[in-house]
């Protein structure tokens, strides 16, 4: 299993009760991922931690707390990686043609998300769903898991607009609605991948450039 976290630093400057957070957050990643929240019990992530259940009171009141932290970081997480992505791809010259409809340019770049954030695939895919089911059941869950969804759904949204604004193209949705389909065909395809033991690359090229193709039109004068 790939790290999607770089270990906590170890600073004098950082106070203890942020640090003991902290660690109870990341270290809850590998819990969650293979328990699920209900499976999971407060134990096992004091345990993880390496603290006692007096040191998780301390501070969490609930597992539920510890799961909403937790898809908070692996959100950030995951824009940064989606963003060192699209930079590593204009870094290495993804051409693109003005005035067309984008080819395997913008095309490109989206791939380069999707392998980003591929070695986490699984990981990524069990709390999404977690996060899904949990909100779909608990109001107060809803509202705060929605805030991070709506924030990846968003990092993507932009990231569109900046390619589509550098190709003279525009979007037939709203690229906000563009990203949550690309969101919705990247966790499909990890999905797929682990689901069905396969090689996603190819169909993930061809699925995200023909959704572009499909929903990207050349910008009238």
């Amino acid at each position: 299993m790939s790290d999607l976290f770089e270990p906590l630093p170890e600073s004098a400057g950082t106070r203890r009760r942020e640090n003991t957070r902290a660690k109870l957050v990341r270290a809850s990643l590998e819990v969650f991922v293979e328990k699920g929240v209900d499976g999971a019990t407060v134990d096992d992530l004091a345990k993880a931690a390496g603290f006692t259940r007096g040191a998780f009171y301390s501070n969490f009141s609930t597992k539920e707390e510890v799961f909403t932290g937790l898809f908070d970081e692996v959100t950030a997480e995951l824009i940064g990686i989606a963003h060192s992505a699209v930079e590593a791809a204009v870094m290495q010259g993804v051409p693109h043609g003005a005035g067309t409809v984008p080819d395997l340019d913008d095309a490109g770049v989206m791939l380069a998300v999707f392998e980003g954030i591929r070695p986490f695939g699984r990981q990524w895919y069990l709390l999404y769903s977690d996060a899904i089911a949990r909100s779909l059941r608990d109001e107060q869950m809803r509202v705060a898991l929605a805030v991070q969804l709506e924030r990846l759904r968003d990092e993507i949204g932009t990231m569109l607009t900046v390619r589509l604004e550098a190709s003279e193209a525009r979007a037939l949705l709203a690229p906000e609605d563009l990203a949550q389909l690309l969101i919705g065909i990247f966790i499909d395809l990890m999905l797929r991948e682990h689901l069905e033991q396969r090689d996603v690359t190819e169909l993930a090229a061809t699925t995200i450039l023909g959704t572009l193709q499909a929903f990207i039109a050349p910008r009238a004068d």
